[in-house]
């Protein structure tokens, strides 16, 4: 996690389960100083099973920043229930919390090489090719972040 990383949770006192949360890209990431607007559901399996999250900042569905950040909106992480992680990565009714979640959005996801977080890339690690997969990431970032809001 990256101090320079900020996030901000809007919510309706009226609708306690619903609200939307802004998280401000760390710096050093093709995220920096991006605001990436997620919106958070408690369904009705709630505290039993995790909220739901969708990625609101996304181009009207054409942009996809990451390999877990999907240009239809859908948060990839284990924690979600999204993704089929390692034991002890799922929700935990006791232990699992929105803060968690949040934490691992900027944490895990928004991170200075995302072409890595897809499954089977983490090889790849140091190959000179990822420089232009970078460029092109943070030229859309920034091309979605400040004409598409």
């Amino acid at each position: 996690m990256n101090l320079s990383s900020s996030l901000f949770l809007r919510l309706d006192e009226d609708r306690l389960d619903i609200m939307s949360c802004c998280i401000v890209g760390p710096e050093d990431t093709p995220y920096s100083g991006g605001c990436f607007v997620f919106d958070i559901h408690f369904g009705d399996d709630y505290p039993d099973g995790p909220m739901h999250v969708w990625l609101m900042t996304t181009g009207n569905g054409s942009v996809r920043f990451n390999p877990n950040l999907y240009a239809e909106g859908k948060v990839c992480l284990s924690i979600l229930g999204t993704w089929s992680g390692n034991a002890g990565e799922s929700w935990n009714r006791d232990t699992s919390t929105l803060l968690q979640v949040l934490v691992s959005i900027q944490s895990l996801i928004m991170v200075p090489d995302p072409y890595f977080n897809e499954p089977g890339y983490e090889h790849d690690i140091g190959i000179l090719m990822v420089i232009n997969v970078q460029e092109t990431i943070t030229g859309k970032s920034l091309l979605v972040l400040y004409v598409g809001l």
